[in-house]
């Protein structure tokens, strides 16, 4: 399984979602999952500001060697779930990738909305279980395909019906850079939390 996680520069909420993940998947055999992430904007090679890499270490979590990467179409062919911070992350990038519909959704998005279609998941194996929530989460109750419609097209309706129905804040984590430092830490336990709601038994079920 290919995690990527997606936002602006990548060196503030990506890099903690990536950090994250990788502590809390570190028992695992590295063979079974690949976490990265990218920026839509990123300039790369850059570092983690003094105040993120400070905060991440609160955590026991050191970032200071991580470097931005600017999102490639590789990145984005070769990831089974991208998770973006922000929903203007989530359409920025279906410009340029409609092909990846399936694949995209904001980390929030996908927990608030995955949760919600976890009892009707029938699998334990956490690649099945993705599969399933990719097509669970954005089903529309009563939208009837419509004759002849081509697949592509369809989950295009079904993104763009999905993301006029949700509140921007509710599916979008704010970026913290240039905000205060009680800001930052909040931030950071946002997606701390939203990881492991993500990896745990309830989602992916990576993790107990």
């Amino acid at each position: 399984m290919n995690i990527l996680y997606v936002c602006t520069g990548n060196i503030c909420r990506s890099t903690m979602a990536e950090a994250f993940s990788r502590s809390m998947l570190s028992s695992l055999n590295g063979g079974e999952i690949t976490i990265g992430s990218a920026g839509l904007e990123a300039e790369e090679g850059q570092a983690p500001p003094a105040e993120v890499i400070s905060v991440m270490q609160e955590y026991g979590l050191d970032v200071s060697g991580h470097r931005a990467h600017q999102l490639g179409a590789r990145d984005v062919e070769d990831a089974d779930i991208i998770l973006t911070m922000a929903k203007h992350n989530s359409q920025r990038l279906l410009t340029a990738h409609q092909e990846a519909v399936q694949r995209i959704f904001t980390l929030k998005e996908f927990i608030l909305q995955g949760k919600k279609k976890a009892s009707q998941l029938r699998e334990d194996d956490p690649e099945k279980r993705l599969s399933e929530l990719r097509s669970r989460i954005r089903q529309v109750d009563g939208l009837n395909d419509k004759k002849g419609e081509m697949e592509l097209n369809r989950h295009l309706s079904l993104f763009f019906l999905h993301y006029f129905q949700v509140y921007d804040h509710c599916i979008t984590i704010d970026d913290p850079l240039g905000q205060s430092v009680d800001f930052l830490r909040r931030t950071t336990e946002e997606i701390r939390h939203c990881i492991e709601e993500l990896l745990g038994p309830a989602l992916l079920g990576l993790r107990d």
